[in-house]
């Protein structure tokens, strides 16, 4: 069991970063505790979510046990930061100016001048020598197509806490300004028996495919001299790489029909979000009830009227989803149960509406807005009912985002490769042309074209690739959610849930290994 430390001064990132931690160990995997009973506590990994000055001692004096493992994000407690060797710095000048990204030039990306720059120290944890801008964009100021939120300079719990340095030889990575390295975003330190893990950011890097670090440092990093516990990954067993898309249909939903084609000729599955504005024209209705016929293609609701920020209201977006579902299900005769925000935005109020309109999850997350929804694993969110999901897709496979130099897929593929490495379900999309607008493509063959050399790029990197439609890897995702993993006597048991029904089978990894989550399956 990870115990998850925060204060009331808190209490936000701290839900935030107990909700990312359940999504990858269950969520009997963790809990939040007070700092009274780190005395008494039998676990031996904590996680200390931006904990004041006063907590310090007793962290540190927790530390000393034998084969504990200590999480840090954001604040460094004084005593601790002493302990570990760490020193204050001045924040760089023009930090804030620096943090920030310009808008992308069309078929161009654009990024922030701040970077995280990891060294090669991350391969202890699995990691590459990544580099994360604070902010990019690849189209406007809206969508990061390498998925990833981005880090400020505002004092938010989704800022870097303070300019602090760790030692050299601890640091996985530092922030540089223009290649000059200002302080550290993230180190590593090993005790003879324990072992310590931060990052510089309150919320940690719940919302990257860093979070892998988090999961490598809990279920196997020291397996031999420290505690480790089970992590439940986003790949089904006996594959390596886990990919969803669909198209996102605002206008035109029978243009969505040439791109299905060659999904079929593929063999890849297909999903399309429908809002149902468009079902007053029965030229609409054929294609939905086509695909609703097809084992291989899912539908999901798209809202009723693609209204930003689902109608701006709680009581809104309950129409909005209500009415979406209700008129889908009149034309295809078949449960919806997944929904796509509009504009990929999805404020907390839209997501508690559609649990309480009967949803199973939603998709969403985007760059520009709504940091909490960018979530580096999908599952369970924080302050909503178990059984409601969420997942973050922001990679927007458009023309508008195909490169005007060099390989024009070479985003997308970075977007994949980051995924693949990280072990992470990825998730892309498009949208079905209209007489008002193609997303940048000149034709239909360019586009269809573009998909296929991606798809194709996936299948080769890969060496056992699983390609699912939305409603599959949401039920995937949702299955995983309802999974416990449950301490037992020294031992680790896994029990899976009945009213979460899944064809993919689940895998665990723990020491180094990984072992298919059977219900009742036992690691000792």
């Amino acid at each position: 069991m990870i115990g998850v430390l925060h204060s009331c001064a808190s209490k936000a990132a701290g839900e935030y970063v107990l909700a990312a931690l359940r999504r990858s160990v269950s969520s009997t995997g963790a809990r939040a505790i007070s700092p009274g009973m780190l005395r008494d506590l039998g676990a031996t990994i904590v996680t200390a979510v931006d904990v004041p000055d006063a907590w310090g001692d007793a962290l540190v004096q927790w530390l000393g046990k034998p084969r504990n493992k200590l999480i840090v994000f954001g604040r460094l407690p004084l005593s601790l930061a002493s302990e570990l060797g760490c020193q204050e710095r001045p924040w760089p000048d023009g930090f804030q100016q620096a943090a920030r990204s310009p808008s992308a030039p069309s078929r161009e990306t654009a990024q922030s001048r701040a970077v995280v720059r990891y060294t090669k120290r991350a391969s202890q944890l699995g990691g590459r020598a990544w580099l994360r801008p604070f902010e990019r964009f690849d189209f406007a100021d809206e969508w990061n197509n390498l998925g990833f939120g981005a880090i400020r300079a505002d004092g938010s719990i989704w800022a870097t806490s303070a300019p602090i340095d760790a030692p050299q030889d601890c640091r996985l990575a530092s922030v540089d300004i223009d290649d000059e390295r200002g302080f550290t975003y993230a180190a590593l330190w090993e005790r003879d028996a324990a072992s310590v893990l931060w990052f510089n950011r309150p919320v940690g890097p719940i919302d990257s495919f860093e979070w892998r670090l988090v999961e490598n440092f809990v279920s196997s990093h020291r397996s031999d001299r420290t505690a480790c516990q089970p992590v439940l990954t986003e790949i089904p067993w006996g594959h390596d790489a886990a990919i969803t898309s669909r198209l996102d249909c605002d206008e035109d939903v029978e243009s969505a029909r040439p791109l299905w084609n060659a999904y079929r000729r593929l063999g890849v599955p297909f999903s399309l979000a429908v809002h149902t504005s468009n079902l007053g024209n029965e030229a609409h209705h054929r294609i939905l009830r086509e695909l609703a016929a097809d084992p291989r293609a899912a539908i999901l609701s798209h809202t009723a009227t693609h209204a930003p920020n689902w109608g701006g209201s709680l009581e809104a977006a309950l129409v909005e989803g209500s009415e979406s579902m209700r008129l889908i299900e009149e034309v295809i005769r078949k449960p919806v149960r997944y929904a796509v925000s509009p504009f990929h935005q999805s404020p907390p109020y839209a997501l508690a509406a559609l649990s309480d309109a009967g949803y199973a999850g939603c998709i969403g997350g985007i760059i520009r807005n709504d940091p909490e929804f960018l979530i580096a694993r999908g599952g369970g969110l924080a302050g909503l009912p178990a059984g409601f999901i969420g997942h973050s897709q922001q990679t927007m496979l458009h023309g508008d985002c195909m490169l005007a130099s060099g390989d024009p897929l070479a985003v997308f593929k970075q977007a994949f490769d980051l995924a693949f490495d990280s072990h992470t379900l990825f998730g892309y999309l498009d949208h079905p042309f209209s007489e008002r607008y193609q997303y940048g493509w000149p034709d239909e063959d360019a586009r269809i074209e573009a998909h296929q050399q991606f798809i194709a790029y996936m299948q080769a990197r890969a060496h056992k690739p699983l390609f699912m439609h939305e409603d599959d890897a949401m039920d995937f995702l949702r299955a995983k959610s309802l999974a416990n993993v449950i301490a037992d006597h020294g031992a680790w048991r896994v029990q899976l849930s009945a009213a979460a029904p899944t064809p993919y089978g689940m895998t665990l990894e723990w020491r180094g290994e990984s072992v298919q989550a059977l219900n009742g399956t036992r690691l000792t």
